[in-house]
């Protein structure tokens, strides 16, 4: 984009409209428009809305957070900032004579006022900057940039945020605010804004869109009051009639679960009642369908009060496809697929994997690097993971290399390792999946900073720190009722001796030569490990604490011992007893040593600590928690749900391959299950596998 000029409107107004019009003796050959409108923007032609993506430009570092009201300590300037600008071609909206293009702003994360958790980022006032390049069939160019013949005035969103709603007063609805003949008695000339401290580049990563609508269930009436059930949990907005006389009052409140009553909305989940989604429609005195603009919601009830119905609920995230299919004999694991899939695509939002989305709603690195894997091979992400790894590349730390928490970095707490390591998890992901080493390319120098800055956090070769004032946490989510937790070190360290490991990998791939002190560094601190942690006389790491001795067997430490010791803890227990990292590790480490039907277990089994317990009590969608409390969407745990393909189905990589371009498919043998089927699409072409066991019991693959 040529042009540098921002625009924006009064610094009161949180969603300001904006007009240009333009008048053409003919239809160009060829027109389009770059536009960045921050914190998200919303485009029209004459009257027309262009294009279907909601909440663009996707949210990305926009400038320093020194300074900021930040509840996690901030350190350091970040590497990279950027925003965004969207290409639209014009052409399908113009028409010769007076032409005008509309757009409405609104506050994004680039004006987030309202928050609790992890503070508030203001990094400026909602601003707009577009190009508008048509070429005659002559060869001429006709050039229009933001600059003052742009007009603006508020609009009816009186306040819109993101974890709090949105406010629309429909009095203040112009209909042909965007059209040409309209009454601009109360328009003024766009204000100059000062540019953000940011690198504006192309937005490659699919937007949000309206991906799908259902029609909610009445579950009660009382006055003006009526609740709603969808009968899943959604991330989205609702579409509300309004009916109501001029100036009466709207409210639509959301929440994931209904409270002890069961005729009441329970907002803990969401960040309790500091935090409660909420959105207020004021009434015109003519009937009108109205949902937010700026804003999703994370839910599946909600009530409105006041003299409004609902119309439709509906599911606004990325628009990422699914590239699978899953069902065996076993309702649990139908259910596991169901939700993670669910769960997942619920947290797709604005370019990156958030957590959750209504309480934090943030690219948190340690969930993000912990999914990557299922979500590529699941989902048609790549592009989004592309979007997301230069993000987590913009906001290593410019002096120490540290890897923040979340990415873009918008706060939030985690540790050096598990969150730090999504530098080096996804692109090597990334590559695995899709056999594209670009990411890897790419990050290799960052990687290289990042594993310089862990052992700058070791004492006697075991990570033991993060910043001052940092929480440097290990393990996490692990079941409350657990009265030990691996040490945090452990984890961090597993995750640093993983990403030397990897960077070896890396090189080798890239043709690199890898750091002269990788060797070194990694038996310092593989050593470290075993001296610490390793109990010569049992043969456990960490006291058999956890999943700790399946950590380290994937390291390639400890003994056949370890190993016994591994199976025989689980057999006894017959359930998890792990968190975020441990679950995967564990679980995926069973598979490996051979004990498909005690994995199967971990996957399965129906007690109070299970997915199982999640299913009992009507979830739809995957738990920050083992016991329910706090989120009921964050997809962490469905990690696992990559072995329902590569262990149940077998569909299987043959080592050193990548790109599921050399596959063999070998099933694990589990006794409780009958039969199995389902497809993946890789890049490489669709696999499907189908199996059933005959009356021997021997399985019988069909591919």
């Amino acid at each position: 984009m040529k042009n540098e000029h921002w625009i924006q409107g009064d610094n009161l107004c949180e969603a300001p409209l904006f007009r240009r019009s333009f008048f053409l003796e003919e239809i160009p050959g060829a027109a389009k428009i770059e536009i960045c409108g921050l914190g998200y923007f919303l485009l029209y032609v004459n009257g027309e809305r262009v294009g279907d993506q909601e909440f663009i430009p996707a949210v990305t570092n926009y400038s320093s957070v020194l300074g900021c009201d930040t509840t996690y300590p901030v350190w350091e300037e970040r590497i990279g900032y950027r925003c965004l600008f969207v290409t639209f071609d014009l052409l399908p909206y113009l028409k010769k004579g007076e032409n005008v293009i509309g757009v409405q702003l609104g506050n994004g994360w680039y004006h987030q006022t309202k928050r609790v958790d992890e503070g508030k980022f203001i990094f400026g006032f909602p601003k707009l900057r577009y190009e508008v390049t048509m070429l005659q069939e002559s060869g001429e160019e006709i050039f229009l940039e933001s600059d003052p013949e742009t007009l603006w005035k508020p609009g009816e969103v009186t306040e819109n945020n993101l974890f709090c709603g949105e406010t629309l007063d429909l009095r203040l609805v112009q209909e042909d605010w965007c059209r040409e003949g309209a009454d601009l008695s109360k328009w003024k000339p766009a204000r100059p804004a000062h540019a953000p401290e940011a690198v504006l580049t192309e937005q490659t990563c699919p937007g949000d869109r309206v991906l799908r609508s259902m029609e909610p269930v009445l579950l009660e009436r009382g006055g003006d009051r009526k609740l709603y059930d969808c009968g899943e949990n959604i991330a989205g907005w609702v579409s509300i009639r309004c009916m109501g006389k001029e100036g009466e009052k709207i409210r639509v409140r959301y929440s994931e679960e209904l409270d002890g009553s069961g005729r009441g909305l329970d907002f803990l989940s969401a960040g309790g009642e500091r935090q409660i989604q909420e959105d207020c429609y004021i009434c015109n005195g003519s009937s009108m369908t109205v949902h937010p603009k700026f804003c999703w919601h994370g839910f599946r009830y909600f009530e409105v009060e006041g003299p409004g119905e609902a119309v439709s609920a509906s599911v606004v995230c990325s628009d990422v496809s699914v590239l699978s299919s899953f069902r065996c004999s076993d309702p649990v694991l139908n259910w596991l697929y169901d939700a993670y899939i669910r769960t997942q695509i619920n947290n797709f939002h604005n370019g990156i994997p958030s957590d959750c989305p209504h309480r934090e709603r943030l690219g948190y690195t340690g969930d993000g690097q912990l999914t990557s894997e299922t979500a590529m091979l699941l989902l048609d992400s790549g592009k989004l993971y592309e979007k997301w790894y230069q993000d987590i590349l913009d906001s290593q730390g410019a002096n120490t290399g540290h890897i923040p928490h979340t990415a873009p970095f918008l706060g939030g707490g985690g540790g050096p390792g598990g969150w730090g390591g999504a530098v080096y998890v996804i692109p090597m992901n990334y590559y695995r999946v899709y056999g594209d080493s670009s990411l890897l390319e790419k990050g290799y120098p960052a990687i290289v900073r990042w594993l310089e800055y862990m052992n700058t956090r070791c004492e006697n070769g075991l990570v033991v720190r993060e910043e001052e004032g940092g929480w440097c946490l290990g393990e996490w989510c692990a079941p409350e009722s657990e009265p030990e937790m691996i040490p945090a070190a452990f984890v961090n360290t597993y995750y640093y001796i993983q990403g030397l490991q990897e960077t070896k990998e890396a090189a080798r791939i890239l043709h690199q030569k890898e750091p002269e002190w990788l060797e070194e560094r990694l038996r310092q601190a593989r050593d470290a490990v075993v001296n610490t942690y390793f109990d010569r006389q049992t043969e456990d790491f960490c006291g058999g604490i956890g999943a700790a001795n399946a950590f380290a067997l994937n390291l390639g430490l400890g003994t056949a011992r370890t190993k016994e010791n591994l199976i025989t803890k689980y057999k006894e227990l017959g359930r998890l007893d792990t968190g975020i990292f441990g679950t995967p590790v564990l679980v995926e480490r069973l598979f490996r040593e051979g004990e498909a039907d005690l994995a199967f277990t971990m996957l399965a089994n129906r007690s109070r600590i299970s997915f199982a317990e999640m299913m009992k009590n009507g979830a739809t969608t995957l738990w920050e928690k083992w016991e329910g409390s706090d989120s009921h969407d964050h997809p962490m745990f469905g990690s696992v749900v990559k072995l329902l393909f590569t262990e149940i189905l077998g569909i299987r990589q043959k080592e050193g391959s990548c790109g599921y371009t050399d596959l063999f498919v070998d099933p694990a043998d589990i006794k409780a299950l009958t039969w199995a089927e389902g497809f993946l699409r890789t890049s490489a072409g669709t696999v499907s596998v189908s199996w059933k066991r005959d009356a021997e019991g021997c399985i019988i693959v069909n591919k």
